[in-house]
């Protein structure tokens, strides 16, 4: 950052607008001196305030009412422009800052004072005013400088008396300021990465060490096998080293790489061994089951003799119960037609005994019926007679409704 002009008005000591050209120099390093109370400090004053919001060092520290002059009318309105440029590559970009400190100003209508807040302004370099609010403005300038404040007094302007504070200032403070300065804030970020990523792999190699050691404690090797003893050796000083040890790591792979190949064999020359037996289990269960039904058959077949021999002693008792049988058929053929037999001469006799009753009552009938005829005679003849009445009646009545 390279202070161009600096214009001042209303503030600290300067009443009037005044303008300090620090081009003219063309060097870029100032020494401002001179008497006691000619000004000195409050050019300090006006650059900081400018850039930061606050004026002076930490030893004279002003602020608000205190920066407004003494030496202007209330009407005139205190303020600090700073232009500055700050190099990009080989580009030289210029900004400009004005600020407007709080302060007491006349009321427009009436007598008596009022009190006028803050403001700041900051102008781009392509001529654009920078909107934002001013905590935003703050902090956009603090990221072109680059500095903070504290930082920027002990090394772009060091006030009377404050030099040695940067010589006194800790290692990490000094550090701090130059890392800014000097832009090396990347060699320690490349640093805090290292460090972040050997305690990412110191922890990951812990991790590994306590499964090696696990894998290892777990590992069993049949005693019978030739390097059982030379592992367990291996394994044991794996076991008890702090550190492991990358050689018996190795040793200990090979050796179970060898002892693993010599139980596949094994275990392909059982599986051999497995699958003849099976066979042979195959083939003794078929001929197993082949016998077993032989030997049903042969079962079978006493069991028939054995059933031929009882029917052929039990044929002629066979045959006397077969000619009892068919005559108790017989019979009960005979006992059903004598039962229908019975029950027909039973109701022949029971018809019969009707008939009688029924040639008694009928001379009766005959002579009921003859009467009924000679009745239903005369209920003829009485009706066509009452019907040749009533026929003669209506005539007369006719008759009698015409006269």
């Amino acid at each position: 950052m390279r202070p161009l002009r600096i214009t001042l008005q209303a503030f600290g000591s300067y009443g009037e607008e005044t303008t300090i050209d620090l081009t003219k120099p063309g060097q870029n390093l100032f020494l401002i001196t001179g008497d006691t109370g000619a000004g000195k400090t409050t050019i300090f004053d006006a650059i900081v305030f400018a850039l930061y919001g606050e004026a002076s060092s930490g030893s004279n520290r002003k602020d608000g009412e205190e920066l407004q002059s003494q030496y202007a009318q209330l009407s005139v309105e205190p303020f600090t422009r700073l232009e500055f440029s700050e190099q990009t590559g080989s580009e030289s970009l210029v900004y400009v800052v004005q600020r407007v400190p709080r302060h007491l100003r006349l009321l427009r209508k009436g007598k008596g004072t009022l009190i006028e807040k803050e403001r700041v302004s900051l102008i781009m370099p392509d001529g654009r005013e920078y909107s934002a609010s001013a905590k935003e403005t703050d902090a956009k300038l603090q990221e072109i400088v680059g500095l903070t404040k504290d930082q920027f007094m002990q090394v772009a302007m060091i006030a009377q008396g404050e030099f040695m504070q940067l010589l006194r200032a800790g290692s990490d403070d000094r550090k701090v300021v130059f890392r800014k300065l000097f832009h090396t804030g990347i060699y320690q970020q490349i640093v805090d990465e290292l460090n972040h990523r050997k305690k990412d792999q110191g922890s990951e190699l812990a991790n590994i060490r306590t499964v090696c050691k696990t894998i290892a404690g777990r590992i069993k090797v049949p005693q019978a096998h030739p390097l059982a003893d030379q592992m367990q050796q291996t394994r044991e000083r794996i076991l008890r080293a702090e550190h492991l040890p990358v050689t018996d790591l190795e040793s200990l792979h090979s050796q179970l790489e060898q002892v693993c190949r010599d139980l596949r064999a094994e275990t392909e020359q059982a599986d051999e061994t497995y699958k003849q037996a099976e066979q042979e289990r195959d083939k003794a269960r078929e001929a197993v089951t082949a016998a077993e039904e032989l030997q049903n058959f042969f079962v079978q077949m006493d069991r028939a003799q054995q059933e031929l021999s009882e029917c052929a002693a039990r044929e002629a008792q066979v045959l006397e119960d077969t000619k009892n049988i068919r005559k108790i058929r017989d019979a009960y053929d005979l006992k059903s037609l004598y039962q229908r037999y019975t029950d027909n001469r039973q109701l022949a006799r029971t018809t019969e005994g009707n008939l009688c009753k029924q040639q008694e009552v009928l001379p009766g009938l005959e002579k009921a019926h003859e009467e009924a005829l000679a009745g239903e005679e005369q209920a003829r003849q009485a009706q066509e007679k009452a019907a040749g009445e009533f026929t003669r009646v209506q005539e007369k009545a006719a008759r009698t409704h015409a006269a």
